[in-house]
Order: C-alpha cells, then sequence, then structure tokens
C-alpha cells in the first residue's frame, strides 16, 4: 500500500487550530506524527503521558557548557502541539519531532549566510511557528514589512493567521480562524485552505536560518516515507506548509545545505510555565494576548462560551463587593452580541465581551475590572512539573546549598532573622544577597528594629512564589554556580554602569554577597570612572556607598583594602573641588547638592580617620567663609562645622551675624537661615546669642520684605518638632533677655538637687 502523508498547517496556541486538528487526525488516523518542534527535545514529549505534567509548561532546551544558549517551548492545553502528541501517545502513533535540532542551531551562532541557488520556490520568512521558538539569546533581525500593507500591521513571520486576520478587520485571530475557516460554508478541509494561503503570503519574504530548518524537515520527511509508513501527518506551524508537500523539492540543496552544521551539547527539561509569561511575544513566535480566553474557547463549546466568560466575570466582581448582578450580565452578553453583529462577526470575540464588560459592569470605566483582566483574559494559571526532572547546573548548585543552610523554599512569607557574628548565618546573608544580583528576589531585606540595630543583624523576608523557579533558569545564562553567576552578572552590569553612583553601589551589594571574583573588576571600574570624573556630584553621591562597604567589610569579614585606596583618592579630590562647586548656585540647584553633601558628611564621619575628617572640614570652612558660595550651602556648612565640634558658639554666631548682615541681600540671608537650621531647631534653643541674632534680624525686616521671605523661613521652620517650636515660641515671647538677668533668675536648691544623683548614677551606670 502506498504511503499517505498529509500537512497540517497550524497556528501556535490557537484553539481554534487545536480542535481542528484533533479531528483532522482522528479521520485521517496516521500511523506516525511528525511535529514541528526541534529534534533533540523528542525525548523529553514522552512525558506529556505523566499526569503530573500539567500545562501550562515550557519545554527548556539549554547549552549545559553556555547556559546563555537556551530557549523555552511554552504548552498550553489549547495549543495544538500538546494535542498532537496526546493524540498520537492515546491512539499508539509514534510522535517525531523534525524541526531543526537546537544543537544546530546554537552552533549557528549569528553567523546564518545561506541561499540555496536554484529555489524555485522563494525561499520564507520564519512563522510564528507551534513549537519551534526562536533563540532568544540570538534573535533574528525581522525583515522589512510589505510595502502594500499599512506599518501599523504585523508582520506575516511574527504570526501569519494573525496578519490575515488583520487584514480582514479582526482584533481577535482566533475569531477570524473560527468565522472563516471551520464555520464557513465550503470550507470543509481547513487545513487545504490554511496551506493556499500561507503559499500565497509567504512569496514575499524570506530568511535564511528559516531555508536550514525547512531543509531538515524535508529530510526528516523524506527518511519517514522511506520507512514505510502507510500514513504520515505533518504537523507544522502554517508558514512552513507550503514547501513540505512535495518531500522531493529541492533534495540535493537540502543535503549540501545541512552539510558540515556545527553541533552543540544540548539537554532539555521542563519547567513549569505561567498564563502571563505565555502573554510574552518571546522565544518561540508571538505571545497569547489572552491565555485565558482562549482555555475557555477550547474547554467550551463557541455558542456557550460569551455566557460562560460574562458569567464568571459577574462572579469574580461580586466576590470583590462590586455591584455586579445577574441582569448586569444578561444585558452584557447581548451588548457583546450587538456589537458583533454591528461589526459584522459571527459571534463575539474577546474585544466585544471586554466592551460590554466595561459598559455594564465597570460603569464605563476600565479601571475596575482589573481582576478580570487578570483573571478571565490573562489568567493566573500556573503549571506543574513531575518531580525528578533534568535540573540545569545553577538550579543544582542553588539546591545544594539550600540544604546546607537549611533554608527551605516555601510559598508562603516567613521572617529570617540573621546575626552576621555566626557562620551560617552569615553564609545565609551571602546566598540571599547573591540572588538579588541575580534578579531571584527569594529575600527582601526588611528594616532592622527593637534591639537589633546594630551593623551584626539583618531581618529578611522570604517568599518562594511558584514562579520563581523561571527566575532561577533566567539566571542560568550567567554561570553554572550562584557565586559565578552572581559574579558574571555583577561584572557585566559594572561595565554597562556610566556613574560613580551606580558602580558604588553595584560595589556595596557585591561585598555584601561576598563576590570575590567580582570586586576587583568593580573596583577598577570604579577607579577609571573617578579618574575620568571631575563633576564633584558624581563624587559625592559615590562616596556613602563605598562608606558602607568598608563598614560591612569588617562585619562580613571580607577583604576591602582595594575599596580603601579608591576612597583615599576620593575624599582629598572632592574636599578640592566642594568649595568651587557651591559657587555660583542658585536655590533650585543648591537643594539636591545639599542633600549629597549632608550625605557626605554623614559618610566622612562614619570612616573614622583623621586625615578624611580635616580635609572634609577644611573644605567646609571654605565654602562658609567664600561669599559666592549659595546661601543655603554656606548656612549648612556652618552648622555642620557647628554640630561637629569644628566651631564654637562664639564663631557660629559670627558667622551668623555676618549673613545676617544689613550689606548681605535678603534673599541670601534667608537661604543661609534655611540652610542652618534645617532637621533641627535645638541649636537656637541652647544657644540664646544665636536665637537673639536671628530675632533681631527678622525685627528690623520691613514688612513688605517679611511677607516676602515669610514662605521661605516656612520651610526651615517646618521641620521642626512641636515641642522645638513650642520652646521657640516660648522664647520669642519672653523677648531679649541680658545674660546676667537669666544667671541671677536662676535658683537652684543645690541640696534637694544632690539628693538625686545616686539614683542617677545607678541608672546610668546600669546596662
Amino acid at each position: 500500500m502506498p504511503t499517505d502523508f498529509r500537512i497540517f498547517g497550524i497556528r501556535h496556541h490557537g484553539p481554534g487550530s487545536a480542535a481542528s486538528l484533533v479531528a483532522a487526525l482522528a479521520e485521517f488516523r496516521p500511523d506516525v506524527l511528525l511535529l514541528e518542534c526541534p529534534a533533540d527535545g523528542e525525548a523529553a514529549l514522552a512525558t506529556l503521558a505523566d499526569a503530573a505534567l500539567v500545562p501550562p509548561v515550557a519545554l527548556l532546551l539549554y547549552n549545559p557548557k553556555q547556559q546563555g544558549q537556551a530557549s523555552f517551548l511554552p504548552f498550553a492545553e489549547f495549543s495544538p502541539e500538546w494535542q498532537a502528541v496526546q493524540w498520537g501517545q492515546r491512539e499508539g502513533a509514534h510522535v517525531r519531532c523534525f524541526d531543526l535540532p537546537m544543537s544546530l542551531r546554537f552552533g549557528l551562532g549569528d553567523a546564518i549566510e545561506v541561499e540555496p541557488a536554484g529555489a524555485s520556490t522563494p525561499p520564507a520568512p520564519n512563522d510564528e511557528k507551534s513549537a519551534t521558538p526562536e533563540n532568544e539569546e540570538n534573535p533574528v533581525t525581522p525583515p522589512t514589512p510589505l510595502p502594500s500593507h499599512p506599518p501599523t500591521l504585523p508582520e506575516p513571520e511574527g504570526d501569519p493567521v494573525a496578519y490575515l486576520a488583520r487584514l480582514a478587520g479582526y482584533a481577535d485571530s482566533e475569531q477570524w480562524w473560527e468565522t472563516h475557516l471551520e464555520h464557513a460554508p465550503g470550507n470543509a478541509d481547513t487545513f487545504a485552505l490554511v496551506l493556499e494561503l500561507m503559499t500565497a503570503l509567504r512569496e514575499e519574504l524570506r530568511r535564511p536560518e528559516t531555508l536550514l530548518r525547512e531543509a531538515y524537515m524535508r529530510e526528516t520527511l523524506r527518511a519517514t516515507l522511506a520507512q514505510g509508513y502507510q500514513r504520515v501527518a505533518v504537523v507544522c506551524g502554517a508558514w512552513h506548509a507550503p514547501v513540505l508537500t512535495d518531500p522531493n523539492f529541492q533534495k540535493k540543496e537540502d543535503k549540501a545545505l545541512l552539510k558540515g552544521l556545527k553541533k552543540v551539547p544540548v539537554e532539555a527539561t521542563w519547567i513549569p510555565w505561567t498564563y502571563e509569561r505565555l502573554s510574552f511575544s518571546s522565544g518561540y513566535g508571538a505571545g497569547v494576548l489572552s491565555p485565558a480566553w482562549y482555555e475557555l474557547l477550547f474547554a467550551q463549546p463557541r455558542a456557550e462560551v460569551v455566557t460562560q466568560w460574562m458569567v464568571r466575570a459577574t462572579r469574580l466582581l461580586r466576590g470583590q463587593d462590586l455591584d455586579a448582578s445577574s441582569a448586569h450580565a444578561i444585558e452584557g452578553v447581548r451588548l457583546a452580541h450587538a456589537l458583533a453583529a454591528v461589526r459584522g462577526l459571527s459571534l463575539p470575540g474577546i474585544d466585544e465581551l471586554q466592551e460590554a464588560a466595561v459598559a455594564l459592569l465597570g460603569g464605563g470605566y476600565a479601571e475596575g475590572l482589573a481582576v478580570v483582566q487578570r483573571e478571565l483574559v490573562i489568567g493566573e494559571k500556573l503549571g506543574e512539573v513531575p518531580p525528578g526532572q533534568p535540573a540545569t547546573p545553577l538550579q543544582q548548585d542553588l539546591a545544594q546549598q539550600q540544604k546546607a543552610l537549611r533554608l527551605k523554599p516555601e510559598p508562603s512569607r516567613k521572617p529570617l532573622s540573621l546575626d552576621l557574628r555566626q557562620e551560617t548565618h552569615l553564609l545565609r546573608s551571602h546566598l540571599l544577597h547573591r540572588l538579588r544580583l541575580l534578579g531571584i528576589n527569594w529575600g527582601q531585606p526588611q528594616r532592622v528594629g527593637g534591639g537589633k540595630a546594630g551593623t551584626f543583624h539583618e531581618e529578611w523576608e522570604l517568599e518562594w512564589p511558584p514562579e520563581m523557579p523561571l527566575a532561577v533558569l533566567d539566571a542560568g545564562r550567567w554561570g553554572n554556580t550562584v557565586l559565578a553567576a552572581a559574579a558574571a552578572r555583577a561584572t557585566a552590569q559594572a561595565a554597562e554602569a556610566t556613574t560613580l553612583a551606580a558602580v558604588s553601589s553595584l560595589l556595596e551589594d557585591a561585598l555584601r554577597a561576598d563576590l570575590g571574583p567580582a570586586v576587583a573588576a568593580l573596583v577598577a571600574r570604579l577607579e577609571a570612572l573617578a579618574a575620568d570624573t571631575r563633576d564633584v556630584t558624581h563624587l559625592l553621591t559615590a562616596l556613602p556607598p563605598l562608606a558602607q562597604v568598608l563598614r560591612y567589610g569588617n562585619v562580613r569579614r571580607t577583604d576591602t583594602a582595594q575599596v580603601a585606596q579608591v576612597v583615599q583618592q576620593l575624599v582629598p579630590r572632592l574636599a578640592i573641588g566642594l568649595p568651587a562647586a557651591c559657587a555660583g548656585l542658585d536655590l533650585g540647584a543648591a537643594r539636591p547638592l545639599l542633600e549629597k553633601i549632608k550625605a557626605a558628611h554623614a559618610a566622612i564621619r562614619l570612616l573614622q580617620d583623621a586625615d578624611h575628617e580635616a580635609a572634609w572640614y577644611g573644605a567646609l570652612a571654605a565654602v562658609q567663609r567664600n561669599g559666592a558660595s549659595q546661601g543655603l550651602l554656606a548656612g549648612a556648612a556652618s552648622r555642620l562645622l557647628f554640630d561637629a565640634a569644628q566651631a564654637d558658639a562664639e564663631a557660629t554666631a559670627t558667622a551668623l551675624g555676618l549673613a545676617l548682615a544689613p550689606a548681605q541681600p535678603t534673599a541670601y540671608a534667608t537661604a543661609w537661615i534655611e540652610g542652618f537650621l534645617r532637621g533641627s531647631g535645638l541649636v537656637l534653643i541652647h544657644h540664646r546669642a544665636l536665637f537673639d541674632l536671628l530675632d533681631t534680624w527678622l525685627g528690623g525686616l520691613t514688612e513688605d520684605t517679611f511677607r516676602e521671605i515669610v514662605p521661605l523661613l516656612r520651610r526651615a521652620f517646618a521641620e521642626f518638632s512641636i515641642p522645638e517650636r513650642r520652646q521657640l515660641m516660648d522664647l520669642a515671647g519672653a523677648g531679649p533677655a541680658a545674660p546676667t538677668a537669666a544667671a541671677e533668675a536662676l535658683d537652684f536648691d543645690w541640696g534637694r538637687g544632690a539628693r538625686v544623683l545616686p539614683v542617677l548614677r545607678e541608672l546610668l551606670t546600669t546596662r
């Protein structure tokens, strides 16, 4: 009996394609199924018979020696490929993957330059495909859209069925498939019509990598037909169907094209997927914009799906305590059908349903229907994979560390308190920080409170949601161990960073994670940027994270000698450039600079280095004395010097008197006061001379000038606490008082005061 083979061109993740394909296979009953899937994924497809494999899932094919080479092949229950494999397993038909193996595609790299000579049929671009993803790490530049169509239309290669649907005026390609391919009279053979459409469409475009894939498909098809199977079904993306109808097409050219291709090792495993990730257009063809809707389309008859969707939407809103009744659902169904009729559609699609829901259930506003979009359009379904699936090297290393450190991943939130003086706790901290550098946010740092405010303590909140393994797989491109991967990613981020602040912050994270292999590269990058940076604001921003690095170096027992060398060079440059940076600025530019100066001041005091402090205080004194300094910055410099005991009350009173002298512009004096008083008013309460100077200056202002500066002064006094404001008001109400009179007014009973000294001494010495 001669071999009979048929081509079934499908669309990726199309429930209409899946239903048509199952019906066609049941009628044809093939002995073997050739599925468009990389040939090295064939063994993994046998796992579909395991009931523990619950879609959505993805078949991961990766190069174990180079984690960056990986492709994810997502499957949903409504995917035609999923249904085809399950049909073959039920009916005893052999299932073969006949697309170009990923071992060869990874070997191609970026050097894909093939053009077969004498091709009678024009080569084609890559399609949306049903089971053959483009390598995410080596995407191929898409071709130019057809010039005869508007630029807003998608290109045929991404999703040819969606492209044709858009040309016909349909936003929902699945609805176009149902209306014109399955329900239209006279179209008994859906796949014959698809073949005809794709043959006409693909004459416009070509892509080199697609030629290799299609050559491999034809070679596999020829070999299968030669084995004597009576009925062969070819299940492929609609785009490839036209060049597979004739197995002898380009037989010699295909062999020559595939000869000598480089091959790399590839391993396969299943990973859980989500509907949210399925909606992304990445890796394997076009994304599915509404996976939950497609699942409903596949599971329910089309005549009932509109009612089912609207009832579920109403039920969801009622669960949110929103006004949604049965009457709303009935009217919503009617409105969806009316919209479909106006638009010439046989049945409503997801667009009509959403518009009807917004009008009837949302009162005309889409914001209140976020839960409907999340659960009934995109969906929150998460797949499951059976235990014992092959794991990537990074997964294996992480699992070993989790077991050794007794950190069990749990989906519920769990607090974790760490004392970095304990070896196990320190290693746990290193692991959590390394994972955060890789984008695996298993742990979220929390604010340390209570009696654990020292640098030896860390508080975390751990949560391992079901989709976290996807983040681990994504991070596998950086290395095979957590340490190597985190170091590689930190080094790559530093190489791309263009500011000192970004690199110094990254260096701080690297020290917390104990990334020894990356520290040298980060410090070198920091030194290179520092040498080329003349902007003092960048130096100010870089210093606080470096000070934190030096502090954490002591706590975490890491070597910070290289960081200390950078700081040793940074502080003198900062001190030299600060006075000039504070001159000639307006008030708007001075405010953000003041915040950076205060942060750098705190960092230098944290370092506790006498040379650094001397250079910094000298720079602040120069800012204070320089007549060109912006008033806000000069006043802040005076306050910082006073608080650091680098200027006494008399010298500070002199500086305040000069700033408030009649010769000074009112705007300068006002800004000076704001900078001096910013944050706390205690300096005025405890030093009456300063208060009297300010009080005298305010009293000498004209009414118009006073009204002008009041809004500016309010900015300075707004940060004072309520007790501070009350005491300042009491001082102002008492009026100026001579120091001698104040001393005479004090009448202490020294005998009564001495009685409390023993108790006070006991309180101060008790820990």
